[in-house]
């Protein structure tokens, strides 16, 4: 830098000096120059003055450095020729070194093929040594280690053991395959099948079991500690050399473990990895999803002999009897078994997903084992020299490949597992309706088969040898001994539910085995089963809707089959027909049998549709408890039933009451009960109310002391207006023997009829109010039925639990109109009760009109016995108390012959004016007509009527002389009777005089003082109005 800035000072000067013409500046210029030339010189003059002594230093050590280098020269050329020297020697024993190194190579590669081949041979023994103790990684780690040296094999002495060892890998990977299976599917059903044996072991068998067990838990562990010690020593005294690295990475919870005893996730973990070790764990995950449907099915058919096998160990345990009845909570158990099997499963299937998930991401044990291995290996490398470094890395092992395996969704296996279930549910319920479908066919195939096409006649045609016995005789039999019965009903017991099946391209028979006897409605029994177990899967997984298959078939068969079916096989049963046929009236007209009169513990007799027709409802009831979801439906064929019947009930009380002379019209009685004013007032009546107002109290409280009895005023007051009543309607038209039912049979069938309907509204009415109550609280459908209708036993499937119970879908509307059903019902037999109630009276008021149409005989009587017309009377009221006495309750017959006394005594004395005249043996035979009727009548009731008393003493005033001695009987006795009454006796009384006597009857005057004895307060004009 100081020469660059010397030069540029100088070429500035030079610079300057040229161009510069001023002689004074060049001048002055060369002076400047001059003088720091002079410094410079001057100052250089100093330095080398000074530096002197160092220089004279400097040039002496020079010397000396100069010296040295030669000298190194020669000793360097001196190496360089003893060098040459050594590398003539080395080329001259290269070819010989080469040689032997090549020759130890060469040594030491035979040696360790030789030892390879030692152990090749030895590797069949120790992989049946793994195989026998089920260590599965250990051989699966020795075969990929042998088919490392798979170049060895292709000498001809070993072909034998590479065949050997291709045939046990094959044998391996199966045998690996199959231990995966039996560990998925039927390890599960071993256990659980096993601990639901029949035989239950009381407590004293339970301790002593328990102390068993103890004693060899305690064996169990000395047993397995000896064969441990000799399983090591085994182990330590057949390993092989190239099994060093192999075994190093196999963790310590798989070594020397026999996986038999170990849990199973243990068990899974041992098997996947060593599938993925040898290639085969995708292969065997396709054939496990292929097999899913199969093992699950394979699960049924093991749960379905498992359980007839302990149901026939239970019945042969409790009776001598070898058939088994048709017991639908076998099918719960096996559906409760199954899918308790079913979720183990899954369970199992879970880890195994968990498993190929941990393989697919290198975490598995015996990977992770493997990576911490070879890190360890290779730090110990790089420590050594180079040297060794080179022959370490061929120490270091191969890396284990897995294989990465592919992951399928638990939602096939939940899917597969609903299929299953459907399958077996479409068994059991008969889904396509193929055994009545097979039924139906064969009867129809014997039944419409032409005879000239079935019998073969070639064999009668053709000439054949006498058929030779083929029956040998033995000596001795067995046939009647207790091993040959119990075996011979074993194997009877196992096809007892058996269906058979025929193809028409075989002529061999299958038979499938069921735990009970295929039926649609075995839904009503496991119901509940298959809801908690779809509840569970929603629970355990989410499904989308497409896939919730047994959800979907549940659902459809009840809404598309089952109802239909049900209620069909129902109405069935129930014997509805809406014909009006005279054989379907017949067979609606039959009287339930008397040992189920006195089974259901009735007084009187009922029909036996009627009967049928509450079974049916009874039925429908308990299906409402068994299928909470769909309450509605039963509900609405409840009503249905209850309608028609009800229909079949009308047209059978229309053809009874209508009359066959004139089509539309029927007998007077039930003429007045269709009138709907009529109708309304006879309900209104007091006697009819109050037998109402009983009925209920004895219904609802069954308490006959809570019933009041009513004093005499109240009956007397009730009885005249009810006889008002009817008197009214019966004066208006002549009757005819047409108007009334003269057929007893018919009278009886009334009455059936009433009590059947009455009867069942009652029954049902407890049904009903229970459902009611459901309504507000689920709970009460506990109590809606406490026997299965469906079955001929009792049952666990009606014990449901209060969580289907909260599934209850039942509206108010349903219940409004099972109401209005049941209320249609009672209004029937209320009316069929009203015409027998009118028709008893009607009766009465026929043959007595009869009596009076010919009174005119009274006038001049000779013969004081009862009128021919009474005796009618009293034979047909006691036809009557008989017939209904034998068809109507002690309650509504007393109701229906109540006031018939007074309705009697009333018209009696209300026909007075009848009588044109009438003479004093005419009004003994009148006395004694009453008479006749009074002992009719306390032979019915069993107490006298004071009513035809009254009706007794009217008459006996006639035999008064004079009529002062009816005012004088009035006057003593008081009123008794109308003043209309009295009037009409004195003017038949008048009538009666002689024409020479009538004269001095005068009849206004003693029509007066009855009045006035009567009413003696009030003037007559008074009486009038008042009466008016």
């Amino acid at each position: 830098m100081e020469r660059q800035s010397t030069t540029f000072i100088l070429m500035k000067i030079i610079r300057d000096l040229n161009y510069n013409t001023n002689t004074e500046a060049r001048e002055q210029q060369r002076r400047f120059v001059n003088e720091r030339f002079q410094r410079s010189n001057t100052n250089i003059d100093r330095s080398i003055k000074s530096s002197s002594t160092d220089l004279t230093e400097l040039i002496t050590n020079f010397s000396d450095i100069y010296t040295s280098i030669e000298q190194s020269k020669n000793r360097v050329q001196n190496v360089r020729e003893r060098l040459r020297e050594c590398k003539n020697l080395l080329l001259l024993k290269r070819q010989d070194i080469r040689k032997l190194w090549l020759l130890s190579s060469e040594q030491n590669a035979l040696v360790k093929i030789y030892q390879n081949i030692d152990e090749l041979k030895h590797v069949p023994i120790r992989l049946q040594f793994y195989l026998n103790k089920h260590l599965y990684l250990h051989a699966s780690l020795l075969l990929i280690k042998a088919k490392e040296h798979q170049e060895l094999r292709l000498i001809n002495a070993l072909a034998d053991i590479d065949t050997q060892l291709k045939d046990e890998r094959s044998s391996f990977e199966l045998q690996l395959r199959s231990e995966l299976i039996n560990q998925l599917f039927e390890k599960p059903c071993r256990d659980i099948l096993g601990n639901k044996n029949v035989t239950s072991s009381s407590t004293t068998n339970s301790s002593l079991t328990s102390n068993k067990n103890d004693h060899n838990y305690l064996s169990r562990i000395r047993e397995n500690r000896l064969l441990r010690k000799q399983l090591d020593q085994e182990f330590e005294s057949g390993k092989l050399l190239f099994e060093v690295h192999s075994l190093a990475i196999i963790p310590d919870k798989y070594m020397l473990v026999d996986i038999r005893h170990q849990a199973p996730d243990l068990y899974l973990d041992v098997i996947l990895q060593s599938l993925s070790i040898l290639s085969r764990l995708n292969e065997t995950l396709d054939s496990v999803q292929k097999q899913l449907h199969e093992q699950f099915h394979r699960i049924v058919l093991r749960t379905t002999q498992h359980i007839v096998d302990n149901n026939f160990v239970l019945h042969s345990n409790n009776s001598h009897q070898n058939h088994l009845v048709n017991n639908p909570d076998c099918l719960r158990d096996l559906l409760e078994t199954c899918y308790e099997q079913f979720k183990i499963v899954v369970k199992n299937i879970e880890y195994v997903l968990h498993v190929l998930k941990l393989i697919q991401e290198h975490q598995a044990s015996v990977q992770i084992q493997q990576q911490e291995y070879l890190q360890t290996q290779t730090a110990e490398s790089q420590r050594d020299l180079k040297d060794e470094q080179r022959q370490s890395i061929s120490s270091v092992p191969n890396v284990i490949q897995f294989e990465i395996p592919y992951l399928f969704s638990i939602e096939l296996v939940w899917e597969t597992l609903q299929q299953v279930l459907s399958e077996v549910l479409n068994e059991y319920i008969d889904y396509n309706n193929t055994l009545d479908a097979s039924a139906m066919n064969s009867s129809s195939l014997s039944n419409g088969t032409d005879y000239h096409s079935v019998i073969d006649f070639s064999q009668y045609l053709t000439k054949k040898a006498p058929p030779r016995s083929q029956q040998i005789s033995h000596l001795f039999e067995f046939s009647q001994s207790a091993q040959f019965n119990s075996m011979t009903s074993y194997l009877q017991d196992q096809n007892r539910f058996a269906v058979k099946q025929e193809t028409s391209t075989a002529v061999s028979t299958a038979y499938k085995q069921y735990v009970c006897k295929p039926n649609y409605r075995n839904i009503t029994a496991v119901h509940d089963i298959l809801q908690r177990i779809i509840e569970d899967i929603d629970i355990n997984f989410k499904l989308h809707p497409t896939k919730r298959v047994l959800d979907r078939k549940l659902t459809e068969f009840i809404r598309d089959r089952f109802i239909g079916r049900v209620i069909k096989d129902i109405c069935e049963s129930a014997q509805l027909s809406s014909s009006s046929t005279i054989a379907d009236q017949n067979r609606l007209a039959e009287l339930v049998p008397v040992v189920l009169q006195k089974q259901l513990q009735l007084s009187m007799p009922i029909l036996q549709s009627t009967y049928l027709i509450f079974k049916s409802c009874e039925e429908l009831c308990a299906l409402v408890k068994c299928l909470p979801p769909y309450a509605d439906d039963f509900c609405q064929a409840i009503i249905d039933l209850l309608f028609k019947h009800r229909e079949s009930c009308n047209k059978l009380f229309l053809s009874i009451v209508e009359r066959n002379d004139a089509p539309g019209t029927s007998i007077y009685s039930n003429e007045w009960v269709k009138d709907t004013d009529i109708n309304r007032h006879l309900r209104t009546m007091p006697a009819f109310d109050t037998f109402i107002r009983m009925a209920k109290q004895q219904h609802l409280h069954n308490n006959h002391e809570n019933q009041q009895d009513d004093n005499a005023d109240n009956i007397r007051f009730r009885q005249t207006k009810e006889t008002e009543t009817l008197l009214i309607n019966f004066s208006q038209n002549e009757m005819n023997l047409d108007d009334i039912c003269t057929n007893y049979k018919h009278v009886k069938l009334l009455g059936n009829i009433h009590e059947s309907l009455d009867w069942l509204y009652y029954k049902l009415s407890y049904y009903f109010d229970i459902l009611d109550k459901c309504l507000s609280d689920t709970k009460y459908l506990d109590v809606l039925t406490q026997t299965t209708v469906t079955s001929g036993y009792s049952s666990r499937s009606l014990k449901q639990n209060l969580h289907q119970y909260d599934q209850l879908k039942l509206s108010r509307v349903n219940l409004e109109i099972f109401s209005n059903a049941m209320k249609t019902t009672l209004t029937l037999s209320y009316d069929i009760l009203l015409v027998l109630f009118l028709e008893i009276r009607l009766h009465c008021f026929y043959h007595l009109s009869l009596l009076f149409r010919n009174a005119s005989h009274y006038a001049s009587v000779l013969d004081t016995d009862p009128d021919e017309n009474i005796m009618t009377l009293n034979r047909d009221l006691t036809r009557l108390q008989e017939t209904l006495h034998a068809s109507l309750n002690e309650k509504k017959f007393l109701f229906l012959f109540q006031g018939l006394g007074f309705v009697l005594a009333t018209i009696l004395i209300r026909s007075a004016p009848r009588f044109v005249r009438i003479s004093e043996s005419g009004v003994t035979k009148m006395c004694r007509n009453i008479f006749a009727i009074e002992q009719t009548l306390t032979q019915i009731r069993t107490v006298g009527d004071a009513e035809l008393m009254r009706a007794h003493r009217f008459y006996e005033l006639l035999y008064a002389t004079k009529p002062d001695e009816i005012i004088a009987v009035i006057e003593e006795r008081g009123p008794e009777y109308t003043e209309q009454d009295y009037i009409h006796l004195l003017q038949l009384k008048h009538r009666s005089f002689p024409a020479s006597e009538s004269g001095n009857f005068d009849l206004n005057k003693y029509e007066q003082m009855i009045r006035k004895a009567l009413h003696p307060n009030k003037t007559v004009n008074g009486q009038t109005n008042a009466k008016h």
